[in-house]
């Protein structure tokens, strides 16, 4: 028998015996993930399916309220898990089986890290009023646009009060055969338009249109949070007896940081809410060993 022939046989029999034992022969890594050696490639099967549990917690969740994130975290957190922050982006992510921070034998850190795989997710959305209100700032509107939007939103509006905003929209709305002349800022914080009605068979009539130098929104910025106070600066201009009017939201992002610092308040520490019968209902925050953190973390 020659070398080729010898080895061939021993190639046989040694996959023989890796056959009968990878059918046979059900092992366990560390006696808790049971897996089988198959002969041929060498491929390891595990069956982490037959476990009571599995062996690693992933488990990404997305909440929608920061109601519901603070039932979350305060039903998996333990002393290492983090919450951490995007004020101007509106996330907040939970990492709740963070790296636990504890001296680590051998390593020469204070970290014994953890898989991070258990993650909880709430981006906080801004409202639709919110949104069209924005969208809205700085678009240059024709008279009917401009009386249009102030009707859609002045639900939203506090300041000028609601009856001066529904004379000034219904002023808009029905003098419309007219040509404006000019525009002056008088003392009490207004502006005063001056225009020429256009009636047939006649010389005109005179007119004024007295609209607020500002606009102060009260609107909701995030869902689920306070109603903050929004200023706008009033803008025209008048060209060839037409004019465009429009607003410049002012101090947006303050608004914005307000919003979300509120939010993150309500998260650390909780908050009281009142009720229509006058009563009080606490809501509490996340547990105190929870660290809370502005920034943001890959995972």
């Amino acid at each position: 028998m020659n070398n080729s022939e010898l080895n061939n046989q021993v190639g046989t029999v040694m996959h023989k015996d890796a056959f009968v034992i990878g059918q046979t022969s059900l092992q366990a890594a560390g006696d808790v993930l049971p897996f089988v050696v198959t002969p041929e490639g060498g491929s390891v099967h595990t069956f982490e399916e037959t476990l009571e549990r599995p062996l690693q917690l992933k488990q990404a969740t997305i909440l929608h309220t920061a109601k519901d994130l603070i039932a979350y975290v305060t039903r998996f957190a333990d002393s290492d898990s983090m919450v951490f922050v995007d004020v101007l982006g509106g996330k907040i992510q939970a990492v709740l089986d963070f790296h636990q921070a504890e001296k680590v034998a051998g390593y020469g850190a204070n970290a014994y890290q953890r898989h991070c795989k258990h993650t909880a997710h709430f981006i906080v959305s801004k409202t639709p009023e919110f949104e069209k209100v924005v969208a809205n700032s700085g678009r240059k509107m024709s008279q009917m646009d401009f009386a249009l939007f102030l009707e859609d939103v002045m639900p939203y509006v506090n300041q000028p009060a609601a009856a001066e905003l529904y004379e000034i929209v219904n002023t808009l709305q029905a003098k419309t055969n007219i040509d404006f002349k000019s525009g002056t800022r008088t003392d009490n914080g207004q502006v005063s338009l001056t225009y020429n009605e256009n009636i047939e068979a006649s010389a005109g009539r005179q007119g004024n249109l007295n609209i607020p130098e500002q606009i102060v929104f009260g609107i909701q910025v995030h869902r689920g949070g306070e109603h903050y106070a929004l200023p706008a600066r009033f803008r025209y201009r008048i060209k060839d007896g037409n004019i465009a009017l429009w607003y410049d939201l002012d101090q947006l992002e303050k608004a914005i940081e307000k919003s979300m610092e509120d939010t993150v308040t309500y998260i650390r520490e909780g908050k009281t809410v009142f009720n229509n019968d006058d009563t009080e209902t606490a809501l509490p925050g996340v547990p105190s060993f929870v660290t809370i953190l502005e920034g943001s973390v890959n995972i």
